[in-house]
């Protein structure tokens, strides 16, 4: 009998723990952070600058970041880079639910803690 509580409680637990920790997309997190925090600053901080329709705009209209980034090499780079390319659907859906008016509000975790920029 303890075995089989012992047991549910351990699914449970881990069960919660792994809802809890992935709270956002954390692929788009990394790719966000690797291509686009050494100009735009930490993720959520890049996100929270414009709002979900701004972001929809930008990602979806042809050229419009290409335009943006023209005097910035290594931001062309990024853009053009298959990483970004094959997680572009990803990372706008990230920035559009940590967008400015999207109520998230995301504090300090393994992998974010401050806004450095």
């Amino acid at each position: 009998m303890q075995k089989i509580i012992i047991v549910s409680l351990f699914i449970v637990g881990f069960t919660l723990l792994s809802y809890g920790a992935e709270k956002y997309d954390t692929t788009a997190f990394r790719t966000a952070t690797k291509l686009c925090t050494p100009c735009h600053g930490t993720p959520f901080y890049q996100a929270k600058q414009i709002d979900d329709d701004d972001w929809e705009f930008y990602f979806n209209t042809p050229g419009k970041m290409e335009k943006i980034h023209t005097d910035k090499p290594k931001g062309l780079k990024a853009l053009n880079s298959s990483m970004f390319k094959k997680r572009k659907n990803r990372l706008l859906k990230f920035f559009i639910a940590n967008s400015k008016y999207s109520g998230a509000v995301n504090g300090c975790d393994a992998n974010f803690c401050g806004t450095n920029h």
